[in-house]
């Protein structure tokens, strides 16, 4: 019995080495004058920002320094950005940074639109109107932000992460700008983009469109991660994996995420534990809950590009523990922390588990998971990889 999918390319991308030099001429013609480059102080001080200030005022546009981004996009960074706008009569929004940074910039421009004062008025609202523009300029290979229509926004009096959506006009996407990134972030980011790609064709919400870019994703992670956090230089890695995070972003575009993103989105939130490390520790029993309750082709798919061999016999659950064994040794390869290592226990990480009710990822879950589901989901991420 055939389906009907939709899909849809959210942001135009410009991708390859050297992208994020034309933005200049970018911003110029999508009409910007007084242009608020949204970053991260890091960025400033290794010079990868200034270069994108010095593209964008050599058009003759005017550039105005807003570096206040961190980890998690906190609600009140993202107020704080669109008082900054205002007071600076901003008509352009250039993002450049990791996925926070971009989501943080996202947040500025629904304030904009809405004409409100703060983004918690607005996480379960239509799209707002892009009365500001945005050029999404990522710098990490990991959450794809450029290519999704969502901000993913920690709140600052709930704590939860929330996820309102405004998409960015258009992405440069520059693997040249990924070279400062180190290894361990390297490694924890290119987690992220393949638990993007494999809770993209392991979720409740199959769309053809999506398993052909999460896949091709996957294969790219696998292939490329290791030689990105080997040689931080390596030009062909880093352009491979340039192109996995904007696949993995394109791919939860239209299915969104799974369980494994509601531990990194909660437990990891609460203990300002990076995303990608997070994603991380919460993939290798994401794939045997899909075992339990989703469907055994879209393991066998997973398999596939992940180059993990099963047999024709072999159910659910066996093609599971494959997928779960190959992605343990791939995180002790690139010498991904565990979460006991990190100083975590069991209990702690229990106390995430009524929180998953909240996370935007959890619905799109095989199952109708409860409490005791989610507990024995806890327990297996902590014991999977010690």
């Amino acid at each position: 019995m055939s389906t009907i999918y939709y899909w849809n390319t959210f942001c135009p991308t410009k991708f390859g080495t050297g992208a994020s030099q034309s933005v200049g001429e970018d911003a110029k013609a999508m009409g910007f004058t007084r242009v608020m480059l949204c970053t991260e102080k890091a960025l400033l001080d290794f010079g990868v920002a200034e270069k994108v200030a010095g593209a964008i005022k050599k058009e003759g546009l005017e550039v105005f320094v807003y570096d206040k981004c961190v980890a998690d996009a906190p609600s009140q960074i993202c107020d704080a950005g669109a008082v900054f706008a205002r007071e600076n009569k901003i008509d352009g929004i250039v993002a450049v940074g990791g996925g926070s940074t971009l989501d943080t910039a996202k947040a500025v421009g629904i304030i904009l639109g809405m004409g409100g004062t703060t983004i918690a008025d607005y996480y379960h609202s239509p799209e707002a109107p892009h009365k500001v523009k945005l050029i999404a300029i990522p710098t990490t290979s990991g959450t794809g932000s450029e290519s999704t229509p969502g901000a993913v926004i920690c709140d600052a009096t709930t704590g939860r992460k929330e996820i309102p959506v405004f998409k960015a006009d258009l992405a440069l996407v520059d693997p040249a700008l990924t070279y400062s990134v180190p290894a361990k972030v390297t490694a924890a980011t290119g987690f992220d983009v393949l638990a993007h790609c494999a809770e993209a064709l392991t979720n409740r919400n199959y769309n053809a469109y999506a398993n052909i870019v999460a896949k091709e994703g996957i294969r790219l992670t696998m292939k490329y991660l290791a030689k990105a956090c080997e040689d931080p230089q390596n030009e062909e890695a880093r352009e491979k994996m340039a192109l996995a995070s904007n696949l993995g972003g394109m791919a939860i575009a239209e299915t969104g995420c799974s369980i494994g993103h509601s531990f990194s989105q909660t437990f990891a939130a609460m203990n300002h534990i990076p995303h990608g490390l997070g994603c991380a520790w919460a993939l290798p029993s994401c794939m045997t809950y899909t075992a339990k309750y989703g469907r055994r082709e879209d393991l066998a798919e997973t398999a596939d590009a992940m180059g993990v061999v099963y047999k024709e016999q072999d159910d659910a659950m066996a093609i599971a523990k494959a997928l779960s064994d190959r992605i343990v040794a791939y995180m002790k390869e690139l010498g991904v922390i565990s979460i006991k290592e990190s100083g975590y226990s069991l209990e702690d990480c229990m106390k995430a588990a009524d929180l998953f009710q909240y996370d935007g990822a959890f619905a799109n879950a095989p199952g109708k998971p409860g409490i005791e589901e989610i507990k024995a989901y806890i327990k297996e991420t902590y014991e999977v990889y010690q």
